[in-house]
């Protein structure tokens, strides 16, 4: 039996017995409470309740060597399928290469209404002010981390001290922060002009990494077309992104349907990883996708290059049950390790986006997975909701009127 023609539970047992879940972690997803309100209370103001989102996996992601099932955590079925058809591909043709690059992240100390005088006194103290920010968070030289760099940048009115720091496995905005603030407030004694801010930057540029996957034209053929058809296809496809803005968007919103999905799963911030990922996108001065496809040695080669920035531990990470049981199904040992995953969910989601567009279209998968959502939105329950979506994909009319005049005869109104 596939895995999706699993009940959630059979899904469960499934898990523990292949060693991905405990038998407390399955217990957790069972009793579908996964949050007290204790906790509910401490992450949010105003708090009334928890809302739910469905949680699944993904199937066949091979990483650097590596088997992984991946949570993710969204309200559109197609993307799990979608990032499962495409990981299987690639694992039967190799697998996903990684290639992460430092983990920085960056802090500004902006200030204003400073003399030439001012500027100068800080420049020849720089290196007082790098043990400074080295020494405000000592733990974090004991796990390996600290100050990398520091830069003067001067802009119009303003002086910004920018400062990179490792932050480790964390993704680090509250550590970030703290660093600063203790490191302007040694600024501020030294120079005439005001500290206008200290904050971190969500720009992601010293957490940029590539995933790779070269795939054989075998496994990109459908019924209908060879796999060397539909991997010019997706070539062509992929370089009009870099021509068309609006495709462009379109693009990487299906790479970040994927990423997102882990993030949510794992406790991580979508909202800064969004800003950084298209920002990064603009960065030539036109908006651009975040991957390319070629032809390489008779395969289908695929680059994805961005930020990824996010943490394994820390925050809402350590805090909320179900991500720290979305990083115990993938065995996640550091934050670099977690990088290289979402980023290889990402080139996958693309993969198959592209594929499907250059070849029956869109619709076809996607409203055939859809349906049994408007099934639910008919008014169908229990073996209805099968019924109801097998009937939708036959007569191929995905509308809720359809679907409740299914449901309707089945019913036998």
């Amino acid at each position: 039996m596939k895995i999706y023609e699993m009940t959630n539970e059979e899904r469960i047992r499934l898990l523990v017995q292949t060693g991905y879940l405990t038998t407390k972690q399955a217990e957790l997803l069972q009793s579908r409470r996964t949050i007290s309100l204790d906790l509910a209370n401490s992450l949010s103001e105003n708090q009334i309740g928890s809302f739910s989102l469905p949680y699944g996996f993904a199937t066949d992601f091979v990483v650097d060597g590596q088997d992984y099932l991946v949570p993710m955590v969204i309200e559109e079925p197609s993307v799990i399928a979608a990032a499962s058809n495409a990981a299987k591909r690639i694992k039967n043709s190799g697998g996903f290469r990684t290639f992460p690059s430092s983990r920085v992240v960056y802090g500004q100390i902006v200030l204003e209404n400073l003399t030439e005088t001012d500027i100068e006194t800080l420049e020849k103290k720089d290196s007082e002010i790098f043990e400074c920010a080295q020494q405000a968070h000592p733990s974090l030289i004991k796990r390996g981390g600290g100050i990398v760099s520091l830069r003067f940048n001067r802009y119009d009115g303003f002086l910004e001290i920018e400062l990179g720091i490792d932050t480790v496995d964390a993704m680090g905005a509250n550590m970030v922060n703290s660093i600063l603030e203790k490191t302007a407030h040694k600024i501020s004694s030294l120079v005439s002009g005001d500290i206008l801010c200290s904050i971190l930057s969500n720009s992601g540029q010293g957490q940029v990494i590539t995933a790779e996957a070269a795939i054989d034209f075998e496994q990109l053929k459908t019924k209908s077309m060879s796999g060397s058809e539909v991997a010019f296809r997706i070539v062509k496809l992929a370089n009009f992104a870099k021509q068309s803005v609006k495709r462009a968007v379109t693009h990487n919103k299906g790479i970040m349907n994927g990423i997102d999905a882990v993030y949510l799963a794992t406790g991580n911030d979508f909202r800064a990883q969004e800003a950084a990922a298209h920002s990064f996108a603009f960065e030539s001065g036109q908006y651009q996708p975040f991957s390319e496809w070629r032809i390489k040695d008779g395969q289908l080669l695929g680059t994805l290059k961005m930020p990824i920035e996010l943490g394994s531990v820390g925050g809402a990470i350590s805090a909320l049950p179900m991500a720290q049981l979305s990083l115990a199904i993938m065995k996640i040992t550091n934050s670099k390790q977690l990088q290289s995953v979402v980023a290889a969910v990402g080139l996958a989601n693309n993969l198959s986006a592209l594929r499907a567009l250059v070849t029956t279209g869109i619709q076809a998968g996607h409203m055939g997975l859809q349906s049994k959502s408007l099934a639910v939105s008919a008014g169908a329950s229990g073996f209805e909701i099968e019924e109801v979506s097998k009937r939708l994909n036959q007569t191929k009319n995905y509308t809720i009127e359809n679907a409740k005049n299914i449901l309707m005869k089945l019913r036998g109104k």
